[in-house]
Formats: C-alpha cells, structure tokens, sequence
C-alpha cells in the first residue's frame, strides 16, 4: 500500500510540474509575440507612482491627531498601514523600473549601433537603483516610514553640509596654492 501511495504522489507531482510548464511556456509565447510586434506607444512612457500622494499619506498631522486621541491600537494600526503604503509604493516603483528595463533590453537586443559602455553604465545605474530599493525596503520595514523620511531629511542636511564646507575648503585654497603643470612637469 505504501508503493501505490508513492506512486500516486510522484504522479501528482509530475502533473502540477506540467501544468507549471504549460503556464510558464504561454507566458514566453507572449514575450515572443511582444518582441515580435512593435510596441505600443503608450508602453514607452514612464508610470510612475505619484510621489504626492505618497506624501499625502505619510503626512505626520495623522499621527499627531492618533497620538492626540491617546489611542495605542488606533496609533498601531495607522503605523501598520502607512507601513503598507509606502512599501506598496516602494515595490511599485520597483516594478516599473524593471519594465522600464526589460523595455530597453528588448529594443536594443537588435540594434545595430549598440555602444558597450553606455549598456554597462545602465546597468551600473539599475544595479544601484535595486541595491538602494532594497536598503529602503529594509529599512521601512524594520523602522517605519516615518523614521525612514526623517532619517533621509536628516541625511539630505547633513550632505549639503559637507558640500558647502567642500566649497569653502576649495575657495580658500586658491589658484595660487594649485601647482602648475608645465612642459618640465610639476613646477
């Protein structure tokens, strides 16, 4: 009894591997055909999700009327979906960069003046874009949107800082301080 109970496993097995075949070989006849046929125009614009309304609901005037309430739950609960909202909006906008991708590798796959070092220069430019969406999907998930924005506000400030004291360090040193470079080398 036990050999026909493997038996019957291995088969039903065998047929959802099938059936996982099947569904996956429909999805590559699409992409055939996608390649096959123009695109249309409107796939080559950019839908983006509205970062305005992501604002809008991350406002912390919600949070400070839910702490006003002195309601936990209610707080928990409004945490908890802004949480959701702004990973719905991280994982959307991942998503479009990726067709945005797969739009490209699909129109220069034929292209007959293809220049390596822009392609590698794109990629270079994806490979931060995922590896930056992947610190803030972390990051929101382990923080919370609020901390995550008031970290990067922070981060933001801290970076102009650094930038105006590079300026200041780099006027006060002048042309006269500069060695020049001259047909004997450094005079």
């Amino acid at each position: 009894m036990i050999d026909l109970t493997y038996i019957i496993v291995i088969v039903v097995a065998l047929l959802v591997f099938l059936w996982v075949a099947v569904l996956r070989r429909g999805r590559y006849d699409e992409t055939a055909a996608a390649v096959a046929f123009p695109p249309d125009a409107c796939e080559y614009l950019v839908r983006l999700p509205n970062r305005a309304l992501l604002d809008s609901c991350l406002s912390a005037e919600d949070v400070d009327f839910a702490v006003m309430l002195r309601s936990r739950m209610l707080l928990r609960l409004l945490l908890q979906e802004r949480r959701r909202l702004a990973l719905a909006w991280l994982r959307e906008t991942r998503r479009e960069a990726a067709r945005l991708y797969r739009l490209h590798v699909r129109l220069v796959r034929h292209a007959a003046e293809l220049r390596p070092l822009d392609e590698t220069k794109l990629i270079a430019a994806v490979g931060l874009f995922l590896m930056l969406h992947a610190l803030m999907m972390g990051t929101v998930s382990l923080y919370g949107p609020f901390r995550t924005r008031r970290f990067l506000t922070s981060l933001r400030l801290l970076a102009g800082v650094l930038s105006r004291l590079g300026g200041r360090i780099a006027d006060s040193i002048g042309p006269a301080m500069i060695p020049s470079v001259g047909a004997s080398g450094v005079r």
